[in-house]
């Protein structure tokens, strides 16, 4: 395969796992995917992204700090890979595609649904391909729990808890903020585990009733002593109740703000036993097969071209699997495992939770992929001048 000329948008802290996972990527001689040119609004990171791409590639990426010069100027780039703040994505996006670039977006695909939308409204006409880097079913651990599910080992799926609570008032920037970021962890970090009901579930997502809250209203820069507070305005708790198909029920709890003895619960019971994501799967008659043994027993399953397809080279490194899968995509014309519409409807999840404490009722999936409730979305819709 051609490697896939690419410019690499947004040169922050998630950049660095793309840049690590395309050095794997040379490493076992998979040299799908060539960086040639960086862009962020800070050059500095731009340059140091830059500087580490050509510790492994055979060329230095051009830096760049405005995405319209680098389009204008990199005729040959195919792709764009884009790892800026939320709020950015569909303002590099669209432009991007519109350009006749193919775009790797990072998750979530949007600030908003309606900036969502807007990307795969940019997609659709264009004809370009649209990916967005969800990262986690990529995973051994998350494949074969993904086997052992869809093979029946548990029986019909019925209920599905993911629930952690814990405590973390450090400063994480712009994360923070909901103008930047769109929500705190339950859009952040909770689209990867919307993705991931969806991936083992293999329904859609019907209905969400859920409240939210703000338990601590600062961040600190030493926060076992409450030192150099600023004041956020995201959630830092969550209590989803979430209706999938065929009568699923996910049960969704995130608290950041508990402090002392934290927990972790990822489970998925059906007709027949569990896999729970500690302990691996467990039958009706208490049988146990490991977590460690059922990866194991799934890897050892695989063909070979089975296992070079969800592995490339062998490797497990999740963002050079997923950089794989684009470029594959691209050259091939394929759809991506994570397309565009793959996103949307994950991050719709994530969304539907912020709307249904919003109002205060149960909200519909339908409605919140089409745009149709925004009320919690409105302010960053308003802010961002999102039509």
């Amino acid at each position: 395969m051609d490697s896939v000329k690419t410019a690499l948008v947004g040169c922050g802290g998630i950049a660095g796992a793309h840049v690590k996972g395309l050095r794997e990527l040379h490493k076992n001689s998979l040299d799908c995917m060539t960086i040639t040119a960086t862009c962020d609004v800070v050059e500095q990171r731009a340059e140091e992204r830059a500087a580490e791409l050509a510790e492994f590639q055979r060329v230095r990426p051009t830096v760049y700090t405005d995405l319209n010069r680098l389009l204008d100027k990199e005729g040959d780039v195919e792709a764009v890979n884009i790892c800026s703040l939320h709020s950015e994505h569909h303002t590099l996006a669209v432009p991007s595609l519109e350009a006749g670039k193919h775009v790797l977006i990072e998750k979530p695909l949007g600030i908003t649904v309606r900036a969502a939308r807007k990307i795969l409204g940019a997609a659709t006409r264009t004809q370009q391909i649209l990916a967005v880097a969800e990262n986690y079913r990529r995973s051994p651990h998350e494949r074969a729990n993904h086997w052992a599910i869809s093979s029946g080992r548990i029986g019909k799926p019925r209920t599905f808890f993911w629930q952690s609570a814990s405590e973390g008032l450090g400063k994480w920037g712009w994360r923070n903020f909901k103008h930047t970021a769109g929500g705190g962890w339950v859009l952040d970090g909770g689209v990867h585990y919307a993705d991931l009901f969806r991936y083992h579930l293999g329904t859609q997502a019907r209905e969400v009733y859920a409240t939210t809250r703000q338990y601590e209203p600062y961040r600190y820069d030493q926060p076992e002593e409450r030192r150099g507070a600023w004041k956020v305005d995201v959630e830092d708790a969550s209590f989803a109740t979430i209706h999938f198909d065929d009568d699923v029920v996910v049960q969704w709890t995130w608290v950041g703000t508990a402090p002392g003895q934290g927990f972790n619960h990822r489970a998925i019971y059906g007709s027949e036993g569990c896999v729970d994501w500690e302990t691996g799967l467990w039958t009706r008659d208490g049988q146990n097969v490991g977590r460690d043994d059922l990866i194991a027993e799934f890897t050892n399953s695989l063909t070979e071209e089975e296992r070079e397809e969800l592995f490339p080279g062998g490797t497990e490194n999740t963002f050079a699997i997923e950089i794989v899968d684009f470029c594959q995509a691209v050259r091939g014309g394929t759809r991506p495992e994570t397309d565009g519409l793959e996103g949307l409807r994950a991050q719709a999840i994530c969304m539907a939770i912020f709307e249904s404490a919003w109002y205060g009722q149960p909200v519909p999936l339908d409605d919140i992929e089409r745009g149709e409730i925004e009320g919690y979305q409105a302010e960053i819709n308003e802010l961002l001048a999102l039509e």
